[in-house]
């Protein structure tokens, strides 16, 4: 039957190794599954945010920072001594450092640390409330090292998805601190079939609760090809998705074909293009966003600096090497607007595309009902 010769796993094994554009345009199996694909059926037209302090008009969300890690809080408290002032001191200092964000103008940070990297829903809840700073909670699974000592709530698609559901609707670990954002990461260029179970049910939830996706992809392995599939087989609208870490890579025919369809570009590793060690460069980053700009693309682009806010306030010698890496760790809770907003403006990038990209795109993404 033609079915069995045009499985999803066959399609995947096909882009596995070439151009999104390229299959799309000539595979008879894709063309099918586009056609399949109500990408409007599902659209959310509503204006209201869910934060930590409750639903927001998300008219106020303002210059927002859609990838960010406020603190893997259990994990940053082992490193935070009782000699310190213990947890009580760290919220202060939390606090302080928050509220100085909020006063170089960013309005709303996303914490995207679910249940199994230590998220602490209280503390977020708090830091938000006495810094004046929204924050938007997930929900969602990380699939890759390091391994929670957090048990996965279940393994089967309806499991994650009533565990989604319910920190949507119901609220996390026992308050009504309700998520507003799924969050699912993914390392590799291919999911695995536990990573596919994931990304359906973070899809159905999506559906049911009307709360966008943000995938953690290997960019530079082209896996939003692959994640798209499964994600479109699940009729999922492509506006509801941010594939988060895309500027790890500078291939503009990948970037093209996912904002073609629809889906939405996190640049969120830019500051990371100063060190050698990793690739692209910090210009060819930025110009990647200026291409897409250029195209059209602007309402497709997030910028966020994936920071862990509560490292960056440990000492040099207990911080990891996300705080320790040749930019100043400090400058990382600052880098979008004293940094790569200010160099966009110098390589031609004009402010209305800018404020679409830090207001507009995050207004409208993360707007539930």
């Amino acid at each position: 039957m033609e079915t069995d010769v045009c499985t999803r796993r066959t399609f995947l094994r096909k882009i596995g190794g070439a151009s999104f554009a390229g299959v799309f345009a000539g595979s008879a199996c894709a063309s099918r599954a586009l056609a399949a694909t109500p990408y409007g059926s599902n659209e959310r037209n509503g204006g209201v945010a869910q934060t930590v302090l409750g639903p927001l008009d998300a008219s106020k969300l303002g210059f927002t920072l859609p990838h960010e890690h406020v603190a893997e809080t259990s994990d940053v408290l082992k490193r935070w001594p009782r000699t310190w002032g213990g947890r009580a001191e760290f919220v202060a200092k939390a606090v302080d450092k928050m509220k100085l964000v909020r006063a170089a103008g960013v309005r709303t940070i996303v914490d995207l640390s679910p249940y199994d990297t230590d998220r602490d829903i209280r503390f977020l809840e708090e830091v938000s409330r006495k810094s004046g700073l929204n924050v938007i909670a997930c929900t969602g699974q990380r699939f890759f090292p390091p391994i929670s000592h957090v048990e996965m709530p279940s393994r089967t698609l309806e499991g994650l998805a009533d565990f989604f559901g319910r920190e949507a609707d119901q609220g996390i670990d026992g308050t009504n601190i309700k998520a507003g954002v799924i969050k699912i990461g993914i390392g590799a260029k291919l999911p695995t079939d536990l990573e596919e179970i994931g990304l359906r049910a973070a899809a159905r939830t999506s559906k049911a609760t009307g709360l966008p996706i943000r995938i953690h992809t290997a960019a530079a392995l082209r896996a939003g090809e692959s994640i798209a599939v499964i994600l479109e087989d699940e009729n999922l609208n492509p506006t509801r998705v941010s594939f988060d870490h895309s500027d790890d890579t500078g291939d503009m025919d990948y970037f093209f074909g996912l904002a073609k369809r629809g889906y939405s570009l996190s640049m969120d590793h830019v500051h990371r293009g100063r060190s050698p060690k990793f690739k692209p460069s910090y210009e060819r980053r930025a110009e990647c966003i200026k291409l897409l700009v250029d195209a059209g693309f602007a309402d497709k682009i997030f910028l966020s600096q994936d920071s862990e806010f509560g490292g960056a306030l440990l000492p040099e010698k207990a911080r990891e090497w996300r705080e320790t890496t040749p930019w100043d760790p400090s400058e990382g809770l600052f880098f979008i607007t004293r940094n790569l907003v200010p160099y966009l403006r110098k390589i031609g990038v004009p402010d209305p595309d800018i404020h679409i990209i830090t207001v507009e795109n995050p207004r409208r993404f993360f707007s539930r009902t």
